[in-house]
């Protein structure tokens, strides 16, 4: 007998005075004790939806519009909350996307335990203080966390806090809503371990929500993938790897690759390794070769889109078996024509120098010691190159974008741009550094001034660098979104942010880092909160900017695949230290110290373990 089973469920959105909207439409499964499934779709797909219906925490306007879901042979789906309460209990539990938001910041981690205990009546007073800990112990927890609150945990240690909560009611049915997103590779890993080996050795049946089908197929047994409210697909791992039926799930799993190949491609992006530039004279017409003696027509499809959009002009009925002197030619040609006009009186293109930089911040509490964040890190980011910045969550990766940005002052070492001192600048040269150096934020979301206009949010740095106003301010807003891609322009502008996609957010926000015509971009993680679809449009455009406008770009990620997509050199951090330094393919390729090793193994690669099952 099926422990859920679920027949054509429908959940609408149902606001008041609005006609109802679709989330989740006719979708129809079981699950069986002890299972293990993947549900993976991208951001309104409805895949959380159907996770809080299953679980019956949906929240007005949300509502079951139909379909029954049968939680061991009883029909949940229109039961009272008195009874679904009753029905937790040993029932089912569900993990929440992010720990800080799931725990309340002004109550210690054993209140949220005592709290549950209190609330379903299933542990003793006497033995609340041994169960919590107990608990704790399951997810590599030490005792001490109990006495400790959410903001002075990690993410990881929040997610596990989460995790211990769902297991306190002992459920049969776990449902885990995204509980690694944000995290970085390492941290990522280990949660994920741990939620392997608990579902193994308690045998409850799980479901892992999640936009990474890499993530999912390394350590589910099924797979459902959900699009536009429906399930697409509903097939074993292994054969949602290597026999997709979907045309969604195929394009879910063209956008995974090893950065460690000698070519990598991923849809939207020049593949790295398959071509490069032949160093000719000024006389002659620049050639790109291949450096394979084939390349797919599909890849070189791919190819051509990419340089048609630097070159600004269509590059038509190419195929795999013709030169390649137009198209690069036409990207020479876009190469030319950067935005160097705007640059007239203005100094060229300069490096950042790093030199030996420390930063070193004051103990956290009396008890506590000093952190070291970063130590003795040098560098020269030079004009026009890409350099990827690489490390776990603590890393220091941040904190040294900061201190390049003027945020904050490194304790020991220097920084100069130009002849400019970065490290000692203060107010009155602030302007200066950030017409030239501009950073892109990592939360697209939390970038934007929800009540304020595309126009309005970039037309602000437009009046601040270029003392442009009027008609010429809004011609040049305009141009930027033309620039990154969000047309028709005029459109874009009078939006909201919240009538944007992640993806067309973080747009804007690159948008607004161009608006003083920068020397050099800063993008701290910038796809890390998107789908997979939408990472390859944003990393393209980086890496278009960088040809076209000629800009440098200091890319710090946990992620090595994108960094080894858009990138040329890379840094290793780990403690505050660089670890490793080269060429990005080759030292991706040929990783010599453990660290880069360890964050290399823990990249989802959707072929390691979807062979026959999950990976033990």
């Amino acid at each position: 007998m099926s422990l859920l089973s679920v027949r054509d469920l429908s959940v609408v959105y149902a606001s008041k005075g609005a006609e109802p909207v679709p989330a989740v439409t006719g979708v129809s499964f079981d699950l069986q004790p002890g299972e293990f499934v993947g549900l993976v779709g991208e951001s309104g797909s409805g895949k959380s939806t159907l996770g809080f219906a299953l679980t019956r925490l949906s929240k007005p306007p949300a509502m079951i519009g139909g379909g029954s879901i049968l939680f061991d042979g009883v029909d949940i789906a229109e039961m009272d909350p008195d009874a679904v309460r009753v029905q937790r209990r040993g029932g089912f539990a569900m993990v929440l996307q992010s720990g800080m938001n799931a725990l309340n910041p002004v109550r210690s981690i054993r209140s949220h335990f005592f709290d549950i205990f209190e609330a379903h009546g299933h542990v003793a007073g006497r033995d609340r203080e041994a169960r919590a800990r107990e608990l704790a112990g399951k997810v590599e927890l030490p005792g001490s966390v109990l006495d400790r609150f959410p903001g002075e945990l990690s993410g990881g240690m929040r997610q596990r806090v989460s995790i211990a909560l769902a297991l306190s009611l002992e459920p049969r049915l776990m449902v885990f809503d995204e509980p690694t997103t944000a995290l970085d590779v390492l941290v990522q890993h280990a949660v994920m371990d741990t939620i392997r080996e608990l579902q193994k050795s308690m045998g409850f049946t799980a479901v892992l929500i999640s936009h990474d089908l890499g993530i999912v197929l390394e350590v589910t047994e099924r797979v459902l993938v959900m699009h536009e409210g429906r399930v697409v697909e509903d097939a074993p791992s292994a054969d949602i790897l290597n026999a997709p039926r979907h045309e969604y799930t195929r394009m879910l799993l063209s956008h995974y690759g090893d950065p460690r190949a000698e070519i990598v491609e991923v849809p939207g992006l020049v593949a790295r390794g398959a071509l490069r530039r032949t160093e000719v004279g000024p006389e002659e017409t620049p050639v790109v070769e291949l450096a394979e003696t084939a390349l797919a027509e599909t890849a070189f499809a791919e190819t051509a889109l990419v340089v048609s959009r630097q070159a600004r002009q269509p590059v038509e009925n190419l195929t795999a078996g013709e030169t390649l002197t137009a198209v690069a030619t036409q990207a020479a040609a876009a190469e030319t024509r950067a935005p160097a006009r705007r640059r007239a009186g203005r100094a060229a293109h300069q490096a950042i120098v790093v030199s030996g930089i420390s930063k070193l911040y004051p103990r956290p509490s009396r008890s506590g010691q000093p952190v070291l964040a970063v130590d003795d890190v040098s560098f020269v980011l030079e004009p026009g190159a890409s350099m990827a910045l690489v490390g776990a969550s603590g890393s220091g990766k941040s904190t040294i974008a900061r201190m390049i940005t003027g945020i904050e002052h490194p304790t020991s070492g220097s920084i100069t741009f130009g002849d400019l001192r970065i490290d000692q600048v203060r107010r009155r040269g602030l302007k200066r550094l950030h017409r030239e150096v501009q950073m892109v934020f990592q939360d697209p979301y939390a970038a934007l001034n929800p009540l304020h206009t595309v126009e309005y949010t970039l037309t602000r740095p437009v009046v601040n660098y270029s003392g442009l106003r009027g008609r010429d301010a809004r011609r040049r807003v305009l141009e930027l979104l033309e620039t990154v891609g969000l047309t028709p322009a005029v459109q874009f502008a009078a939006r909201l942010p919240h009538q944007l996609s992640g993806g067309q957010r973080q747009r804007v926000v690159i948008a607004r880092a161009l608006a003083g015509d920068p020397q050099v971009i800063i993008a701290d993680e910038p796809v890390s909160m998107l789908d997979v679809s939408l990472r390859a449009g944003v990393l393209a455009l980086l890496e278009d900017l960088r040809e076209t406008w000629g800009v440098s770009m200091l890319y710090i990620t946990h992620d090595l695949l994108s960094a080894r997509l858009v990138t040329d050199q890379i840094m290793v951090l780990n403690k505050g230290q660089v670890v490793e330094s080269g060429n990005t393919a080759s030292v991706l390729q040929n990783p010599r110290h453990d660290y880069t090793v360890r964050l290399l193994d823990a990249i989802p690669n959707p072929g390691r373990s979807a062979r026959g099952g999950p990976a033990s």
